[in-house]
């Protein structure tokens, strides 16, 4: 009897077995599935990792050339406006100690030579996007 029960037992073990065997093999082939969908996100995001990380390096160098270019315009500004102030300067000694000089320059403008310097105060401050950067024109100055 117990032969008996152990020959109906072998059988259905066996069946058991491999009705588990089966289906460790569909777990096996769906978790290599999907770490193959995966490993290839994984790439891709690598991918797009060096992208960006290439862009931002350029974008670096972009701004570094826009920084040293801005630095060395406005170093150029400041030289120009000092040597404007020192023009200046130097015009209202001019005017102060000689007296011909004074008297020129206490005379009307002629009304084409008012419009030409405003004309060309306007297109210069046309040319640099709205006068940006533009050294203010002294209180004192005749129009």
């Amino acid at each position: 009897m117990i032969k008996r029960i152990m020959g109906n037992l072998s059988g259905w073990m066996i069946a058991g077995l491999l009705g588990i065997t089966v289906y460790a093999g569909m777990q096996a082939r769906e978790y290599a599935l999907q770490l193959s969908v995966t490993e290839s996100r994984l790439a891709r995001a690598h991918e797009q990792v060096e992208i960006l990380q290439e862009h931002q390096r350029w974008q670096r160098e972009q701004i570094d050339t826009l920084s040293a270019v801005l630095s060395a315009r406005d170093e150029q500004l400041q030289r120009d406006a000092e040597l404007v102030d020192m023009m200046r300067n130097t015009a209202r000694q001019l005017e102060r100690d000689d007296a011909t000089t004074s008297d020129w320059a206490g005379q009307p403008l002629p009304a084409a030579v008012s419009d030409w310097v405003r004309e060309l105060a306007t297109d210069d401050d046309d040319s640099r996007g709205g006068g940006t950067g533009s050294a203010p024109a002294p209180a004192d100055a005749p129009e």
